[in-house]
């Protein structure tokens, strides 16, 4: 597992996490940028599941994540994105091929792989607060991680609802609180499927904002799959574009997300290359 670090909080105080930062190309790219840490490695990964054995919902795809970029996987509705995070954190097994998490082969899921469903994830029956402290519980550090989690939850703009339960609050209040919760899991790699889907556009792009933010802070690693453009572009370093029918990556371009007003004829441009490989 991957040691965490100090990072800095929007308060000033600091949060404990793993933290690396990155340095954009600012070029589109295909191929690995030179002297980066890999920090995620997809080889050759194909993918069926048991009952349609001989329908391949990823065939042959390679793909890099380095440590501390995001990078949003862009691509129509069902056509595999999901199925592409359950195997980066190790919740299903590629048919074949192999996938590396920081040099070594992933087994299985682990405590430094976060995986943000579309429903969040967090158990009803528990708190905001109990639902953050859970990884801290599992390891039985529930008494060293309370200052840790009064923080976060400053940080998360949550203090006012830690007593209260999912059912009371609301998309962007969830999606803050399982952020949280992958921050005590000590993940480096914090995996999200389309996290902004159930928002309203006013929330979305208030959400956007923290999440930008919040990776930043944290420098967590982090793959986001998405079916906007837009969003793609806004929240990620990168843009992998998936093929549905080929099942596999077929371009990279870079994003904007470290940039907070990038130039509007490389954003339109950049923006018109991707729809144009995705119509086409």
């Amino acid at each position: 597992m991957t040691a965490p670090s100090r990072c800095r909080e929007m308060t000033g105080e600091p949060i404990t996490n793993p933290a690396q930062g990155r340095e954009m190309t600012g070029e589109p790219t295909t191929a690995p940028a030179q002297g980066r840490e890999i920090i995620l490695d997809v080889r050759d990964v194909s993918f069926s599941y048991p009952d349609e054995p001989d329908r391949l919902v990823l065939q042959s795809l390679n793909l890099q994540t380095f440590r501390g970029e995001c990078l949003a996987v862009l691509g129509e509705s069902g056509t595999g994105k999901t199925t592409l995070l359950k195997l980066l954190c190790g919740l299903l097994s590629p048919t074949e091929g192999q996938i590396f998490f920081e040099g070594k082969p992933l087994k299985g899921p682990r405590e430094d792989i976060s995986l943000i469903f579309q429903n969040y994830g967090l158990f009803p029956w528990k708190n905001v607060r109990d639902n953050i402290l859970l990884p801290a519980i599992r390891r039985r550090e529930r008494k060293a991680a309370e200052k840790e989690v009064d923080k976060l939850l400053q940080y998360l703009g949550l203090q006012e609802h830690a007593r209260k339960y999912p059912d009371w609050l609301s998309g962007g209040q969830r999606q803050r609180t399982a952020l949280g919760r992958a921050v005590m899991s000590r993940a480096s790699l914090l995996l999200m499927d389309e996290p902004f889907s159930a928002l309203d556009l006013r929330n979305r792009i208030r959400l956007q904002d923290f999440i930008r933010t919040f990776l930043q802070d944290t420098g967590m690693t982090s793959v986001i799959v998405t079916h906007s453009i837009e969003e793609a572009l806004r929240m990620g370093d990168r843009v992998a574009l998936f093929d549905a029918e080929k099942g596999r990556i077929r371009n990279v371009w870079d994003g904007f997300r470290m940039e907070a007003a990038p130039d509007a004829r490389v954003y339109d441009d950049r923006c018109h290359q991707i729809r144009t490989a995705l119509l086409g």
